[in-house]
C-alpha cells in the first residue's frame, strides 16, 4: 500500500479526481484486465485522457507486482494437479519394484508416471515464466 500511497498522491497533485484513482488502485489490486480498467477510466462520465490514464496503469501495475500476476494461477493449479499425480504414479512403480507386488496395467501407469511429473513440471516452469495465461473470455476461439 505504500507504493500506492506515492502514486496517489503524485496523481493527486495532478489533478487527478480522488474516486478514479480508488477505482484503478482497487482494480489493479484485483486483477481485472488492463483494456478494462482503461476503458472505464477513459469513460466520458470519469474525465481522464488515454494518456495520463495509461502511465497511471503503468505506475500501479508495476507497484503491485506485475500485469499478469493474478492470470498465472491457473498454470500453477494445473501443473500441482499432474505433479502430484504423477508422482503418486511413481511412488507405486517404485513400491512395485522394489517391495514386489502386482502391477496393475504396467502401461498406463508408466504414462501416468512420465507424463503427469513432465507435464506438471512443465506447467509450473512455464507459470513461473509468465508464459500460461488465463483469460477470462471463455468461448473466445
Amino acid at each position: 500500500m505504500k507504493n500506492f500511497d506515492a502514486i496517489k498522491a503524485e496523481y493527486l497533485a495532478k489533478g487527478v479526481k480522488e474516486d478514479n484513482l480508488a477505482y484503478a488502485i482497487q482494480s489493479v489490486k484485483d486483477g481485472s484486465k488492463r483494456e478494462h480498467i482503461l476503458e472505464s477510466l477513459t469513460a466520458d462520465y470519469r474525465g481522464m485522457d488515454d494518456i495520463q490514464a495509461t502511465q497511471l496503469l503503468e505506475e500501479l501495475f508495476a507497484a503491485n507486482g506485475g500485469e499478469f500476476k493474478k492470470e498465472n494461477r491457473g498454470g500453477y493449479l494445473y501443473g500441482s494437479f499432474f505433479l502430484l499425480f504423477g508422482l503418486a504414479a511413481a511412488f507405486y512403480l517404485f513400491y512395485v519394484y522394489t517391495y514386489g507386488g502386482v502391477l496393475i496395467r504396467p502401461v498406463l501407469i508408466w504414462i501416468v508416471a512420465v507424463g503427469g511429473t513432465l507435464g506438471g513440471i512443465g506447467y509450473i516452469v512455464t507459470s513461473m515464466a509468465g508464459k500460461f495465461r488465463d483469460t477470462d473470455e471463455p468461448f473466445k476461439d
